[in-house]
Parts: C-alpha cells; structure tokens; sequence
C-alpha cells in the first residue's frame, strides 16, 4: 500500500479482459463489441481500461462526455469513441477536434455538426438514438423514421449507426423489454425498406446481452458484466465472471473499549460488553457509504468484522474481538476475497440500499488505483 495513500483499489485487467471474452463468447456469432467506459471506466481507471479492451479489437469504446473522450485521445487511443449522451452544441467544435462518434436525436444538433465538419472537410460519424420506451434521450418512436431520413440528407454527416437503450433488461422475461425489442425491429425494417444507409444496429446493454439473445443486433455495448458484476439479481447459468477490482486498506489504530461505550457521531452503535476496535482511514469520501453504518462487514485476517457506529468523512471502526492477534498495519478488505470469505460489490450495494452501478462509481479519487498486468 503506498505511503501516500490510506486505501487501494486492485485492478486485474486480465480478469477484464477474461469478461470481455465472456461477453464475445456469450453474445450471437458476430456482434461486434462497443465495451462502455464512461465514468472513468466505472471507477476502475479509463484509460488502462481502455487498452486492455483493445485487445478484443471492438468497433468502438463508449464513453459519456466530452471530456472522458479527450482524455482517452490524449492518451494515445485512436479507436473510435462513441459519446452515447448527446453533448451540448458549445461542445460540438470540441467533438470534431477530438473525432468523436456522436449519439443524437436532435435534427438541430445535428445540422449544426455538418455545418462545423464541413468546414473542416471532414464527415461526422453519428448513431441516431431511438426511445423505446426508456423516456430519456432518444427521438420519439412515431418520429424516429422521419428523423432519421432528415439526418440522412445532411451533408457532412454520416449515420454509422441507429441505437436504443432498453428500461429493465434486467428482469427475464420481461414484456416491456420484449415491446422494446418489437418496436427497435419494425423500426429496422422500415430504415431498410426505405434504403437510409447506415452500418450498425444496437440495443443491448449488460443485463440484455445475458437474457435477451433476440437484442443483440449488429452489436452489443457490455459496461458492468465486464467489471466482472452480474447485471441483475437472477444469475443466468454461465461461465463464471471474474471481478476486476479489488479495495483494501489497513488497520492504523486499535482500541480496548468497555462495555457501554458509545461509537461514531450521534451515538448510533453502543457496546454490551468489553470490546476491541480497528480504526481503518477510509470513508464515505472515498466512497464507503454513509448507509453502511451498522449495516456492513470488512474482511480482516479471513474473518468478518462488522463496522460499528456512524461511517464517518474519512474513518470507519470495525469490531475485531474475535482476532486476538490482529495488529496495526494488517490489510482489511472492504471488497474482495480474503481466505474463504469474499465481499461482493454486489453485497455492499445492497446494504448501502443502491445499486453496484453507484458502489464502483462512487469510489473515489482519493483511492489510490494500482493495475496488475498493465502492458509497459
């Protein structure tokens, strides 16, 4: 653990590379692969992330905002980046700079990218969102047709692609995500029949690659499966997914408490009889939940230590009676394995009451993020 860090998050990019394959093996024989990065690859790190992925020669990286694809540039990655949140039109001259792939539905928008690519003489690749049902970005269903045509005529811009999102994937046999489906086909079919060119077809996030084969299309845009976290709370039967990440810190300081002491801010925890506490310098500014608070366990010595009290800005204490040899200095892990006790990011989503999406995300910066096998 470095000196100037009080906590670390593991990346293994081997294991996500492992799940970039799952996902390839898993989807219909050939989808091409849009791997999402956005928010800093969920918290993993953006730009190892990304050249890990590259090894699975995907079509495009997905990110979310001007800025996540500059960095990605910056960094030497040349592969075309898909912003899949239609950016403001300040941020356009941005997008043609850095040669973004452009998500939209907006016939403005998108006349004011031709105008700035041609004066650049260059030809905007962009994938036109549909809303199926999702109710957010995306141009209405009963329009999208006429949109589509309308974009197709702007000179300067290219429809590479036309894209939908669906709402609740994540549940099996789901009639609205099947209506979703429905709808995202006739749509298709109506595109081909009126001969609109464009190159690729895609709908499936995570949680559809693994229950809705009929959603896979010309290509699939795996994010959190790759991380190694199941998409939905019913697990499919499938090749184990590997996780990516793994957050340990180390105990700083110890305390011999007696029976009746109270622990945290506003008291929340009080002890029944004499009791031993690890204090470890991690927090909900780091990313460890406030709603942990009595409510979640940390793996030390192979053994499952309850944190007791409020989750403070940078410190936690956890109850360590049960290790009478426990020390300063021995790693805690918040998630991860540690002998045959293992943490899931799933598990402490769901004590903190959220969702995985939101655990990896909010893992902070002051995390220091260490890579194995990272390509020197």
């Amino acid at each position: 653990m470095s000196a100037r860090h009080s906590s670390r998050a593991i990346i293994d990019l081997n294991a996500y590379a492992s799940n970039l394959a799952l996902v390839r093996r898993f989807a219909v024989h050939g989808c091409a692969l849009i791997p999402v990065l956005k928010a800093n690859a969920y918290g993993h790190g953006a730009v190892p992330l990304a050249k890990k992925a590259l090894e699975a020669e995907p079509l495009l990286l997905g990110i979310a905002t001007v800025e996540e694809g500059i960095e990605l540039r910056e960094a030497g990655i040349e592969t075309p980046l898909l912003l899949m949140l239609q950016p403001n039109r300040e941020a356009l001259p941005l997008c043609i700079q850095y040669r973004l792939t452009l998500v939209i539905s907006d016939t403005g928008l998108a006349e004011a990218l031709g105008k700035l690519a041609a004066a650049v003489n260059w030809t905007a690749p962009v994938h036109i969102k549909v809303d199926t049902g999702m109710g957010r970005q995306g141009a209405a269903l009963d329009d999208a047709l006429n949109t589509i045509q309308y974009i197709s005529r702007i000179v300067h811009v290219d429809i590479q692609g036309i894209c939908t999102h669906f709402a609740s994937s994540e549940i099996q046999e789901d009639s609205f995500t099947f209506g979703q489906i429905k709808n995202f086909k006739t749509l298709i079919k109506q595109v081909d029949k009126i001969g609109i060119p464009y190159e690729i077809a895609h709908a499936a996030n995570s949680a559809a690659i693994v229950h809705y084969r009929d959603s896979h299309f010309d290509a699939v845009r795996p994010g959190l499966v790759t991380y190694g976290v199941w998409p939905s709370r019913e697990k499919a039967n499938t090749p184990q997914l590997k996780p990516v990440l793994r957050w340990e810190t180390r105990i700083v300081h110890l305390r011999e408490l007696g029976s009746g002491c109270p622990i945290g801010y506003s008291r929340t925890f009080t002890t029944s009889s004499d009791t031993r506490t690890a204090i470890l310098p991690v927090g909900y500014a780091d990313g460890f939940r406030h709603s942990l608070a009595n409510n979640a366990d940390v793996l030390i010595r192979g053994r499952r230590c309850p944190v007791r009290g409020a989750v403070s800005m940078d410190q936690i204490v956890v109850d360590v009676s049960a290790l009478p040899h426990v020390a300063p200095g021995d790693v805690a892990t918040l998630i991860g394995r540690d002998g045959s006790q293992e943490i899931t990011v799933e598990e402490m989503a769901a004590k903190a009451g959220t969702i995985p999406y939101d655990i990896l995300t909010g893992i902070g910066s002051r995390v220091h993020r260490e890579y194995l096998h990272e390509a020197r």
